[in-house]
């Protein structure tokens, strides 16, 4: 697995080498609140925003950052991206996902450019290793679709204690994990890197705050906003779908914390189902407090 390093100065060449993207995001007020809003059918909703999280197999897991999330903003002027991932530090922090400190190695990596195509497809014929679990298909289908913003992450292992052990790709593996049983795994798959890929055109008349928080639940959870079927659902994950002139949220929702804090308190040795069970009762427990 290349080290995070590399991968960071390679991104940053990348994007250097397509069309810089028009400047549309406006810097808005960056300590905005969480707007917090009531919802009806609250089960229901609370399914189906768990189940826009990436699939997973009965005996797979929920894979979130174990140890360390570093942002990083490449393709906005220097101003605006220091906005950014102060905002992506601070959601980050409030919903307990580890961060690094200041100056800390980005293994966050937010893209903004003027063609999301060009820039996945020069990151697979010149940094191939850099697209994570893609395969050349995926890739391709990524790189084509009309959705306006791209995700991928790069995941490593660790065992039940939480030590990280071996890369994707290791010819062997040693599992030291104390626990066994039915109900946890001995290892499973963490995110050690994330890469969001958004065209330019996506930002215009949004401030900083809303596409940092937007990021933030990207990039933290995995979270998919194309298979949420309710649009309306109070979550930031909607505001690059929504049709022009409707109205989104203007920062992250009292929704949005609860499912990153849930993700990030459950136990991440659980199997998948038992999981996004426990993601689903804190979810419901925190929102009711609300």
């Amino acid at each position: 697995m290349p080290k995070w390093s590399r991968l960071f100065i390679a991104l940053a060449c990348a994007c250097a080498a397509v069309p810089a993207p028009a400047q549309n995001a406006q810097s808005g007020n960056e300590q905005s609140p969480i707007v917090v809003e009531g919802r009806r059918n609250r089960d229901t909703e609370i399914r189906e925003l768990v189940a826009t999280l990436p699939p997973s197999w009965v005996g797979g897991h929920v894979s979130r950052f174990e140890h360390s999330a570093c942002p990083a903003v490449l393709g906005l002027p220097p101003t605006m991206r220091d906005l950014v991932v102060e905002r992506m530090r601070a959601v980050a922090r409030a919903g307990g996902v580890p961060v690094g400190n200041p100056g800390c190695q980005p293994n966050v990596v937010v893209m903004v450019t003027s063609d999301k195509r060009q820039l996945i497809e020069l990151l697979g014929r010149r940094f191939p290793n850099y697209l994570g679990n893609l395969s050349n298909g995926e890739a391709a289908r990524v790189a084509r679709s009309p959705e306006l913003a791209a995700l991928w992450h790069l995941n490593g292992l660790v065992d039940a204690d939480g030590r990280q052990f071996g890369s994707p790709g290791d010819d062997v593996i040693m599992v030291r994990a104390t626990h066994a049983s039915r109900l946890i795994d001995t290892a499973h798959m963490e995110f050690i890197g994330s890469v969001l890929i958004v065209e330019s055109r996506a930002l215009v008349g949004l401030s900083t705050t809303q596409f940092a928080d937007y990021a933030a639940m990207r990039t933290l959870t995995g979270a998919d906003p194309a298979r949420l079927p309710d649009r309306s659902l109070s979550t930031i994950l909607t505001l690059l779908d929504a049709p022009m002139g409707s109205q989104v949220p203007v920062t992250l929702t009292s929704w949005d914390l609860a499912f990153l804090e849930s993700i990030y308190a459950s136990d991440p040795n659980r199997f998948a189902p038992g999981q996004r069970g426990e993601i689903r009762a804190r979810m419901g427990r925190r929102l009711a407090t609300n």
